[in-house]
């Protein structure tokens, strides 16, 4: 066994550790708590935790795969457009996580769709969110795997689907055992892998590239194309435009995003988790693209571009510190299926279920959060099996489905009193139809070269406003809920 694997194996075997050691703890917990504990981890998370959790749940295989693989095949160009997620810890928690925290607090919420069941009042869409959130992050979460697969593949020597295999049970133990509390806990271990990883791998390619100036002569030689900001006009300002909206603006209406906003313990955890949430996925992001588009200088016959970040760190570092590098990889992975895992979950296995038998006991959802959970990782696991060449492009399809279904109705019902239930219900079927018609028969909807998502979100959002402005406002009851204040009617 060499030393890379051996670094490796002892991260897994810490991580089952905890999913083993969160099952106690959650085992405990009376029945009428189990909801709170599995899905917010008892709301008494800190700062350092609620930062790794919202920052390592959105900087997911797009970040730790996928980016390097787009700034491999594209170039500098895409080292631009990946960094704009920097921002996501900073719109998510500064303008929402505040109202979040305190309405979730009032309405007893542990959910994400918790919210909007108690910011609108409807069963229908409450059904229709738990839906999509189940379509769109099923194969968001496939994405992860692949990655994880691809990661311990090169690792190894293992072919893909034992990779994929042994990537994916540390994930079901402390998932499926520990709920919020394993993912939290796993997560704080997975951050300093993560960002140590990072670093190394970022020193090492730089150094085996001969620094940025023999790099930069390398891949002009190759193709002056990668030099540029557009990759010579194939991705135009319009289309770089509408990536920044959607991995920083757009994203506060990302349900595995809003975990932070629904467990921080006070606001001293909050402000921590902003600032820090927000150094931490610029490290991650710039180091990685960066390595991607200079590795491109070392080897640029790779077959398939993701696979770049793990190439990189079995041949630019010694065995055991790429063992490392590489562990913090399928860490930045694993907290995102975690995140992802817990929102499925909670959307079937708590908000679907009531909705459908308000009667549900306790124990019913315990058993059925288990279960639910287990099963969207198996499916999760098996569209995997696919072996798509670039995940980046399925996980933009997943982030532009989710935000023009949702970013209006909890951005808009979160700071004006006068949305209601069928301005939300209207805006989430007006943004899934525009974003279906642009990704098939219709991909000219997508104006001037922009991502699909961008009209699609900007429409929902006018549509949710002309439809509450057209119909009766929110009753005082849930207002008051939310503001202390009373509608003009």
């Amino acid at each position: 066994m060499n030393a890379a694997i051996f670094s490796f194996l002892a991260y897994t075997g810490l991580l089952i550790v905890i999913g083993l050691w969160s099952y106690r703890i959650v085992e405990k917990v009376p029945i009428a708590k189990y909801e709170e504990e599995f899905y917010a981890a008892g709301r008494g998370l800190g700062g350092i935790v609620v930062a790794l959790i919202i920052a390592g749940g959105l900087a997911s295989a797009g970040t730790f795969i996928a980016g390097p693989g787009m700034t491999y095949a594209y170039g500098y160009s895409w080292v631009l457009m990946n960094n704009f997620q920097i921002f996501m810890n900073l719109l998510l928690l500064a303008p929402i996580g505040i109202i979040v925290g305190i309405v979730a607090r009032r309405v007893n919420a542990v959910t994400y769709l918790d919210i909007f069941r108690a910011r609108y009042q409807s069963k229908a869409i409450i059904i229709i969110l738990a839906s999509l959130v189940t379509v769109f992050l099923l194969p968001y979460m496939a994405t992860q795997f692949v990655g994880a697969a691809r990661v311990i593949a090169q690792m190894t020597g293992l072919n893909y689907y034992v990779s994929l295999a042994f990537g994916s049970v540390v994930v079901l133990v402390y998932c499926v055992l520990g709920g919020m509390r394993g993912a939290s806990l796993a997560t704080l271990l997975q951050g300093l892998v993560i960002t140590v990883g990072c670093i190394l791998l970022f020193i090492g390619t730089v150094s085996a590239a001969g620094g940025f100036q023999r790099s930069t002569e390398i891949l002009a030689n190759q193709d002056v194309n990668f030099l540029s900001p557009t990759m010579g006009g194939q991705f135009p300002p319009s289309f770089a435009f509408s990536v920044a909206c959607m991995t920083g603006l757009f994203v506060v209406g990302m349900p595995h995003a809003m975990l932070g906003a629904l467990t921080y313990k006070n606001t001293k955890a909050l402000k921590r988790g902003i600032w820090m949430g927000g150094i931490l996925v610029c490290i991650w992001t710039l180091l990685l693209c960066l390595s991607g588009v200079i590795g491109r200088s070392i080897n640029p016959d790779l077959t398939v571009p993701d696979e770049i970040s793990p190439w990189l760190a079995m041949h630019v570092m010694p065995e055991a510190v790429g063992g490392i590098v590489l562990a913090g990889i399928v860490a930045g992975i694993q907290t995102t299926v975690a995140a992802m895992a817990i929102i499925i979950t909670s959307s079937i296995a708590k908000n679907l279920l009531k909705e459908i038998k308000p009667d549900v006991s306790g124990e019913m959802v315990k058993a059925a959060s288990r279960w639910t959970m287990g099963g969207c990782l198996f499916i999760a696991i098996g569209l995997a099996l696919l072996q798509p060449p670039l995940i980046q492009w399925i996980i933009f399809f997943s982030i532009g489905g989710l935000e023009a279904a949702t970013f209006g109705p909890i951005l808009l019902g979160l700071f004006w009193k006068r949305g209601n239930r069928w301005g939300a219900l209207a805006s989430i079927s007006w943004g899934m139809i525009i974003y279906g018609l642009a990704n098939t028969v219709l991909p000219g909807i997508g104006l001037w070269n922009t991502h699909p998502s961008l009209v699609s979100i900007v429409t929902a959002v006018i549509v949710y406003i002309v439809v509450s402005m057209a119909t009766p406002p929110p009753s005082d009851r849930i207002v008051q809920t939310f503001w202390g204040l009373s509608v003009k009617r």
